[in-house]
Order: structure tokens, then sequence, then C-alpha cells
């Protein structure tokens, strides 16, 4: 099932004995099909806001709707159930086989077994987990695989929403960057709704086809997609969260085959080339080329498609005049 629309309008909440919301009157829509980041300091509202969709936390006042349907009209239990859920903990039952925690929501459905075998082995392939694996119980899994069987529990049931709060930020920096590039590849496939909560801003950046940029008590500052963030931040406090390497990181957003390359037939003169190691892919990313090239010390780097042919130069001008696009 693909992505269902979420309004947030007006939606507020205080704790009780707080002397100020938690969250102030928000109005937001997170696109269906969409990944939303949404990251700030801490005390900026995000994880409450990530959990008054599902109903773990109850609004003070306003409306949330998925899909036009006001999540309040809708038993709790059923509803949670067509929300797949992801946590930085996991949560995962260590009583329970990897099967049996992938198999979770669609027998609360009262799903047939054969369908269960079915959905489960499909998850497995999907999010990468081995079959062998599935016998085994969590505590036998590294970090990086638990995570992986926590987003496939969450798809379990094809919901069409999937809420993310920090779901990779207890494993490790290589193993984080494999993941979002596994959520990444997912979603161009399944098109789900995701709200994603996160403090890393390059991991906001890199996975949200929009970010919302909170300030504490839950004030949106800017929600726009990440190069108009990056480009144009809409306040002080935005550009100070967003920090000066910004335009560095706009780098990340764009890739090597955006540019216009230097044809092979123009490449300078044989002392002149990029030297044996700067070399780049079509989709290598901006920023990733702008390492190579100075790593190697170099004004240009090669561009060589799969199979090893080159097919242009990248120069530093180049990804320059990229950046001002």
């Amino acid at each position: 099932m693909t992505g269902q629309t979420i309004e947030l309008v007006g939606v507020t909440k205080t704790f009780p004995g707080a002397d100020r919301p938690a969250v102030a009157p928000l109005d937001l829509t997170f696109a269906a099909g969409e990944i939303t980041a949404l990251i700030g300091p801490s005390g900026c509202g995000k994880t409450t806001t990530l959990r008054m969709v599902n109903r773990l936390i109850e609004p003070t006042a306003g409306a949330i709707t998925i899909d036009g349907v006001d999540v309040r009209d809708r038993p709790v239990t059923e509803l949670r159930r067509d929300i797949g859920y992801v946590i930085q903990q996991i949560g995962l039952f260590p009583h329970r086989t990897i099967a049996q925690n992938i198999a979770t929501v669609p027998s609360l459905k009262g799903w047939p077994k054969a369908r269960i075998a079915e959905r489960v082995e499909e998850l497995a392939d999907l999010v990468g987990i081995e079959p062998a694996m599935l016998t085994r119980y969590p505590s036998e899994l590294s970090g990086g695989q638990q995570q992986r069987v926590g987003v496939a529990r969450a798809l379990a049931a094809d919901p069409p929403v999937l809420l993310m709060d920090e779901p990779f930020g207890a494993v490790d920096p290589i193993v984080r960057g494999r993941l979002q590039q596994e959520l990444r590849t997912l979603q161009d496939r399944l098109h789900k709704t995701i709200v994603l909560v996160t403090h890393d801003l390059d991991e906001a950046i890199t996975l949200g086809d929009k970010v919302a940029v909170l300030d504490v008590g839950g004030i949106v500052e800017q929600f726009a997609t990440p190069d108009d963030l990056l480009a144009a931040p809409a306040s002080g406090l935005v550009a100070d969260f967003l920090g000066r390497d910004r335009s560095i990181r706009r780098l990340a957003l764009s890739t090597v085959a955006d540019l216009d390359l230097v044809p092979p037939d123009l490449a300078p003169p044989e002392g002149d080339r990029p030297p044996g190691d700067a070399v780049v892919t079509p989709a290598t990313t901006l920023r990733e080329a702008l390492d190579v090239i100075l790593t190697a010390s170099t004004p240009a780097a090669t561009v060589v498609d799969d199979d090893g042919t080159t097919i242009g130069t990248v120069t530093l001008d180049a990804i320059r005049e990229g950046l001002a696009r």
C-alpha cells in the first residue's frame, strides 16, 4: 500500500504541570509517498509530534488526519496496527525468533499462516536479512541486523505510514550510512509516507524529501526541500542550526551526472590530466567528487561509467557552477 497524506492542523500538546506547551499550535502536512524529516534542538517537540500521529501521546488540541480521517475517530489499537513504527532501541521481542518478530502485526490482524510466512520471506529479502537468520533470536544479531528486522517488522502489514524515531542512532557511522541508503532504496520502491525524527542534519538532508526545522516549543522555523533549506535559511536560528558548512552539505544533494562534463575528446594534454586515483562515476555526489579532487591535489577528476570507460572529466569549476544553480 502506498503512502497517505498526514495533516496536522492547530495541533498542540501541553503536559500536565508544564507552564508552556511542548508543541505550540502546529500546522504541517506530510505529503503522501514522501519522507519528511523533523529536526531541531532538544526540547523542540520532534518526538512528541511523531507520537501524536499514532496516539502514543494524545494532543491537547487540534486535529491530525490520515487520508482525511481524524486519528481520534479510529480505535487506537486499529490505528497503530496500520502505522509502522521504528525506534532507536529497536524494541524486538527477545524471546521470539526474527521470523516471529517480523510477523507480529500480521499475526495480530489474523492473517493466514501461509500468507504470514510468505510475507516474512518477502520482507527478509527486501531488507537484506539472510533466510538462516529467521530462526535466530535478536541477541544473536548485530545492531545493524536488528535494525533491519525492526524496519521489516514495521513494514510487515504493508502500512501506508511509517513513523521513525531516531531509527539508526544506536549503530556505528558505517552501518548507519548503509541503513540510510537501504531506506532510501526501499522508499523508491514502496512510496510510503515516512515521518523521520533525527538529530543528525546529514541524515535529514540525505533522506528527507522535505525537512521541518523546529524550535523549542514545536515552532516551525522552516519547512522546505533540503536544497532550499541549505540554499536559503529562513531565519538566523535555522542558519545557525545548519552551520557554516551548509554549502558543502548542499554538494551531497547532487551527483556528477547533474554536471556538464568535459568530453573525452577535449581532455587536457597528457601532463595535465587527473592522476589515476582521481576517478569518480556519474553517481558520485559532488561532495564526494570534491573530496577526491582535493585529496589528489588536482583541479579535475576522470569520470568513468560502470564498465570503466572514460566518459569525461569533472572540474572544480563545474562543481562550483553546480552549487550556484
